[in-house]
């Protein structure tokens, strides 16, 4: 048991590499309508203050960073009985897994019969105004159609401005 401790500590370390600021690129001319840079070419810290420079004063911010080589990635410490999750050993489009930093969500196709009754049920049951004591109906209203409540809300707020005030001709 120490030794399964020991690994996933040892799996949640990170080791922290500096980053270089270079050059700084603060605009001091911009109240008189130029651009005019200090020439301080590197971040130096003062000794009491790690985000101002010794050199010109200025925040580190306003310091060019010099670009890594590598990415940066950060460790969690893993469950000793954690299993991947069942979308990243699938590799679903949108999982951190196989999309490395990207994440894409996939977009709900609505079908015309189910566009057609949540205009009606919009139109008819809610007004285009959702209350709280709707909640029931809705989730009932979605359970039929086969989506979520939240897929639900997002088309209503998309189209709550084009079928509001109208009857339902869809």
């Amino acid at each position: 048991m120490a030794s399964e401790r020991s690994n996933a500590e040892a799996k949640a370390v990170l080791v922290a590499e500096p980053r270089v600021y270079r050059e700084c690129m603060r605009n001091h001319g911009l109240n008189f309508g130029r651009y005019t840079v200090d020439g301080c070419c590197e971040f130096l810290p003062l000794n009491d203050d790690a985000f101002h420079c010794a050199a010109c004063g200025c925040h580190r911010s306003f310091h060019r960073k010099e670009p890594s080589n590598h990415h940066h990635v950060t460790l969690r410490p893993v469950p000793p009985n954690h299993s991947p999750s069942p979308l990243a050993s699938h590799g679903k489009r949108g999982t951190a897994c196989d999309q490395g930093t990207s994440l894409k969500r996939t977009r709900t196709k609505l079908t015309a019969e189910q566009k057609k009754k949540m205009v009606r049920f919009a139109t008819e049951k809610l007004g285009w105004r959702p209350q709280r004591h709707d909640e029931g109906e809705m989730e009932r209203f979605c359970g039929e159609l086969g989506i979520s409540r939240r897929v639900f809300m997002v088309w209503f707020y998309n189209n709550k401005s084009n079928w509001w005030g109208r009857k339902s001709e869809f």
